[in-house]
């Protein structure tokens, strides 16, 4: 209970007694949600440690077996409601081109800043072994903030030589609205897995980043404030390539494609398999603000010159199947070089 307590806002108090439990909230203290969230998340755990702690294991820093100081080691971060896995393909990339690679995986809807000090963590315990290494990051969508958070923080003691952020919206997203979407379809693929838990839904976190997001957020205006941190080299890659587009020129096809070879020759039905096809093509060719979640205005940040614009949408510039490689892999590349 004591653990409890420490984690609620000021004027909050959880007290219990044989057969009951009272939440008690100052007056002042009627807008703090993210307590009475965090809260939860810890009775969750409590209630259910073998699952919390499988859970667990799934977080942290991953570092390859041999490993030297005498080069950086490059560590990818991932996004919301998102695993290490989707960072595999860039991950294998760099790793064939001769990089060390390491995963950074965090709970997706837990406060960003509490993702920071995750992070902040596993970095220092990755300095007590290897004191003189240095890191550089390579982060997607939000989990360029997560990094950012934690490099322009207090609890940042160096070592960092660079931060690509690819498709992050440093001002924020209004798709962040949705992101419940995005929880419930990862936890449908989770379930595959026989650690799993219906607990891990509360205890990965309640829609905290998700607010964190919001355009104009508390912590996003908090954040901006900062100054960017010296000695750290930043680049911001970002999409010009709408997802939505790239939806209908799938849809598009898939009409056109209802016509076979021997009507495309006959008046009229000729004629509009090819407008479907002409449609299709500038739908896919065409240039939007941004990459769909993340505009490219929200992905600019005050004293970033390095700003890197592609023809792609958030997913396909960083994630791709097995096999593919994502649209940012050049730009990423050219950067770690420098």
């Amino acid at each position: 209970m004591c653990a409890v307590n420490a984690c609620l806002w000021n004027g909050c108090a959880l007290e219990t007694t044989k057969d009951s439990a009272i939440l008690k909230l100052a007056p002042t203290a009627q807008g703090k949600c993210n307590a009475m969230r965090r809260m939860t998340r810890i009775i969750a755990a409590e209630r259910a440690p073998v699952a919390t702690a499988a859970q667990a294991r799934r977080w942290g820093l991953t570092i390859p077996d041999v490993i030297t100081d005498k080069r950086p080691v490059v560590v990818l971060v991932h996004g919301l409601d998102a695993d290490k896995n989707d960072c595999a393909p860039l991950g294998s990339a760099l790793h064939d081109a001769g990089y060390q690679v390491g995963y950074f995986s965090y709970p997706g809807d837990q406060p960003i800043e509490d993702s920071a000090g995750m992070l902040a963590r596993s970095i220092r315990l990755l300095h007590d072994r290897f004191p003189n290494i240095r890191v550089e990051f390579v982060c997607h969508s939000m989990g360029g903030l997560v990094a950012r958070a934690y490099i322009e923080g207090p609890e940042y003691p160096g070592g960092v030589d660079r931060l690509i952020m690819v498709g992050t919206p440093n001002h924020g997203s209004r798709w962040a609205h949705f992101r419940t979407a995005l929880s419930v379809q990862e936890h449908y693929y989770l379930r595959a897995d026989p650690d799993w838990a219906w607990t891990w839904l509360i205890t990965e976190g309640m829609g905290e980043a998700g607010d964190d997001l919001l355009p104009d957020s508390d912590f996003l205006k908090e954040l901006n404030a900062r100054p960017r941190r010296d000695g750290v080299k930043y680049t911001i890659i970002a999409g010009n390539k709408s997802g939505v587009d790239k939806a209908e020129a799938n849809v598009v096809d898939s009409v056109s494609e209802c016509s076979t070879e021997r009507t495309r020759g006959w008046w009229g039905f000729g004629h509009c398999y090819r407008g479907l096809v002409a449609v299709a093509n500038h739908l896919r060719e065409k240039s939007s603000d941004g990459d769909g979640p993340v505009s490219l205005k929200s992905a600019k940040l005050k004293g970033v010159n390095d700003f890197v614009v592609l023809p792609a949408d958030h997913v396909s510039l960083f994630i791709t199947p097995p096999g593919r490689e994502p649209v940012a892999l050049g730009a990423i590349r050219e950067r770690l070089k420098g």
